[in-house]
């Protein structure tokens, strides 16, 4: 992938708006909140290629784990950014992004939360429900944005593979 001046700014902006977007949540099932600033990160590792993606999960991040006094959070979404960058070669947005959830972020969120933060298995398997459900739905909006707006044409200078 080409590094352009467009995807420079392309990257920039996506991580702001990330870094937005993890300030807002909205209610959901039991009193918990859900977040949708991974479509940020997604549509940066589809465009923007792997270090797209981990620039803007890293710094998109930064709120959340600030707020949570929790560091793997910026690691766990630089990884989520990195490996959709990385799966995007192979697969349509909506399917690298929930890859990327599924084989390394999830995984990730699992093992530190339990293992390093000691957070109860039963509450860990309530923050994956609901982190799936977000990444579906955010996943699914990249995809839609990529594919309608051409995305990739215009800030990567790439066709679409099928």
């Amino acid at each position: 992938m080409n590094l352009n001046s467009r995807l420079v700014a392309f990257t920039a902006v996506v991580s702001a708006l990330t870094a937005v977007l993890s300030v807002l949540s909205v209610p959901f099932l039991l009193g918990t909140r859900v977040h949708f600033f991974q479509a940020g990160i997604i549509l940066a590792g589809v465009v923007g290629g792997p270090i797209g993606g981990l620039i803007a999960g890293s710094f998109g991040g930064l709120y959340v784990a600030m707020s949570r006094s929790d560091p793997t959070i910026v690691i766990g979404n630089g990884l989520l950014g990195l490996f959709t960058g990385v799966f995007s070669r192979r697969f349509r947005p909506v399917l690298a992004g929930l890859a990327a959830w599924t084989f390394v972020q999830a995984p990730w969120i699992y093992l530190t939360g339990t293992f390093i933060l000691r957070v109860p298995t039963a509450a860990m398997q309530l923050v994956l429900v609901l982190l799936t459900v977000e990444d579906l739905i955010c996943a699914s909006v990249a995809d839609v944005l990529v594919n309608r707006f051409h995305l990739r044409i215009i800030f990567a200078g790439e066709a679409r593979r099928s």
